[in-house]
């Protein structure tokens, strides 16, 4: 690809993240008896994600000057796209498994290489903050029995992602079970990725030290050498005078 390409699909990741990482609360809330409007929200919820990775597709094939070559090194993208359209068959039954391998392009975007730099903190830290506000809210209107509003429902996924619980709020149903699970899941796996991200960087600057302290010993080295070589040839050229 170009940098004009490069450009673009960068542009493009942000949304197409924010899609991949939908799919299991677009699959979750689908598949369970919530009513309106949260079944009328999964079924728009769904189009938007699929039309994120069309577009894609759509884009990346009109900017890239090699359409073959970007379509055989992204095959996934394109499957994706072919094999979970919101509009497949009612008797497609597997159409909302395939769904699942949306999952898939996280893994290109999420190396362990991108996760420990900035960018991959950034996000990691939406996609944990993104968790706390739409798990609250389907928690929140999980628990009807309990009268839970809204904020009452971020509140307590706030305390639950970063492990605190405070007790005040606690879940009854299944489906809130569910998601304090994936909420808490989630927390853990924020603060282990942050705290190896301090640690890589803290590792990055003491190997960036002893690398420069080994360049100055080598010049040091090269220092010494010289001087010896001019040491030996004065040596040499006063012996050749006194001769």
């Amino acid at each position: 690809m170009d940098q004009r390409s490069e450009r673009i699909q960068q542009l493009l990741e942000w949304p197409v993240v924010i899609a991949a990482l939908l799919t299991i609360p677009i699959l979750f809330i689908q598949e369970s008896n919530f009513g309106q409007p949260w079944q009328v929200m999964g079924t728009l919820l769904c189009w938007g994600t699929w039309l994120t990775f069309a577009t894609e597709v759509v884009v990346m094939l009109w900017v890239v000057p090699r359409k073959r070559t970007w379509l055989r090194t992204h095959i996934l993208d394109l499957a994706i796209t072919i094999l979970t359209p919101p509009f497949a068959p009612v008797a497609w039954q597997a159409g909302r498994v395939f769904r699942l391998t949306r999952l898939l392009r996280l893994v290109r975007v999420f190396s362990i290489r991108h996760l420990l730099s900035l960018e991959g903190i950034k996000y990691a830290a939406m996609t944990a903050a993104g968790t706390v506000l739409l798990g609250g809210a389907i928690v929140a209107s999980l628990e009807k029995d309990q009268h839970w509003t809204t904020w009452d429902g971020i509140w307590w996924a706030a305390t639950t992602v970063t492990t605190v619980g405070y007790g005040d709020l606690k879940v009854k149903t299944d489906g809130g079970r569910i998601i304090a699970m994936a909420i808490m899941l989630i927390g853990i796996g924020f603060v282990a990725l942050l705290t190896a991200f301090i640690a890589d960087r803290f590792i990055q600057g003491q190997q960036e030290t002893e690398a420069k302290e080994d360049e100055i010993l080598d010049e040091l080295r090269e220092i010494r050498v010289r001087l010896e070589q001019l040491e030996s040839t004065g040596s040499r050229n006063l012996a050749k005078s006194g001769a």
